[in-house]
């Protein structure tokens, strides 16, 4: 009797559908390329959805947007890694927020900022604060 092979629930027609994985990084040697020129270095974003290449320090306070729902303040929990983000490749960051809950999110993909004067006033505009 022939028993077919079991499919990999990852891969769909040959194509890999498993989760972008996270890599370490050195961060003192990570190249931010294009995002590491000055224009960027000192622009801030128009829109609270902008993807804004950003260094984090662990500690720092930081807005994170979460899927769906509003946006939560929240605290750099530990060293970034290195992922692909909407931009390329780019530096996703640990952050706790809530009560518990803790996820790595990328500032290229728009989902993490900074809490800056700036970012509290676009909250302001748009309801959140």
């Amino acid at each position: 009797m022939y028993k077919a092979p079991k499919k990999d629930s990852r891969s769909i027609m040959g194509t890999d559908r498993r989760p972008n994985p996270l890599r370490y990084v050195n961060i003192k040697e990570w190249d931010d390329g294009a995002y590491g020129d000055v224009s960027f270095k000192e622009s801030q974003p128009d829109t609270l959805e902008e993807p804004w290449p950003y260094r984090f320090e662990i500690g720092d306070s930081v807005w994170i947007h979460s899927t769906g729902y509003d946006w939560y303040q929240g605290k750099i929990s530990g060293q970034a890694k290195a992922a692909r983000t909407k931009m390329g490749d780019g530096l996703f960051w640990p952050v706790t927020y809530g009560r518990n809950k803790r996820r790595y999110a990328a500032p290229l993909n728009g989902e993490l900022k900074p809490d800056t004067p700036r970012v509290r006033k676009m909250l302001e505009e748009a309801g959140v604060l």
